[in-house]
């Protein structure tokens, strides 16, 4: 391209919405989504042309992410917090990135709800019966006797009453995350569904108020013949009573 220039340090960034042809998984989100933010950030350069600089990007990004609705509003709010957001890198210089997998978190949670029963159950059963063999064999209890049945019952007291609820809250509050995703999944769906339309209706509605040739359309068009025509009947009329 004519008075094109190019250097290293040239970039263009693009922020947009898109969406899936199915229901896509991102890293960092715990539903699967249609509508993502994409943002890439390409080479560019500047083309100069009728005293005015258009700036321009290569075909292949440098960096090509997606985000849900909810990650890029965590984004553009949380600025300097911990190590950032997550995102899903699509493309890198050119080439595409192999899709995000997806993990189910209400099926983590209960995978590792279930691990965490079995071994409480091998804990007990195995306190259970060694507290058994001492009560059976000895008649005195040392002391490294009552420590060890006492260690037994102060681990299932701690699981009881620390480590399942522990669970039990971080279990709700990637319920709530989750819900939260969703909504936001929704919102954004609807907010794209009514653009469309919105952008539909107005190109229809253009399309009805100017014709190719720029003339009125046809219905106005008779409209305005028929009001001629009353207008020279009233005239003649007028003529006729004269």
């Amino acid at each position: 391209m004519k008075d094109c220039q190019k250097h290293p340090s040239y970039a263009n960034l693009y922020i947009g919405r898109s969406q899936c042809s199915g229901q896509r998984a991102l890293f960092g989100s715990s539903i699967k989504h249609r509508d993502v933010i994409c943002m890439r950030i390409s080479p560019a350069y500047i083309s100069r042309s009728f005293n005015e600089d258009r700036y321009y990007a290569d075909a292949y990004p440098y960096i090509e992410i997606e985000m849900s609705q909810a990650q890029f509003a965590q984004a553009i709010t949380s600025l300097n917090m911990a190590d950032g957001t997550p995102v899903t890198l699509t493309a890198l210089n050119g080439q595409t990135i192999e899709e995000c997998p997806y993990e189910d978190k209400r099926r983590a949670f209960a995978d590792e709800l279930r691990i965490e029963i079995n071994q409480i159950s091998e804990e007990f059963a195995k306190g259970s019966k060694e507290a058994e063999e001492i009560l059976e064999t000895k008649k005195t209890l040392s002391k490294s006797d009552r420590e060890k049945i006492l260690s037994s019952l102060q681990y299932l007291s701690k699981v009881l009453t620390d480590h399942i609820p522990f669970m039990y809250s971080q279990f709700n509050k990637q319920m709530d995350k989750t819900v939260a995703e969703s909504k936001a999944e929704i919102e954004s769906h609807i907010q794209s569904r009514i653009s469309d339309l919105a952008m539909k209706a107005m190109g229809e509605q253009f399309a009805v108020n100017q014709t190719d040739d720029g003339e009125l359309p046809q219905h106005e068009q008779n409209e305005n013949e028929h009001e001629d025509e009353e207008e020279y009947e009233n005239i003649d009329e007028g003529m006729t009573m004269g």
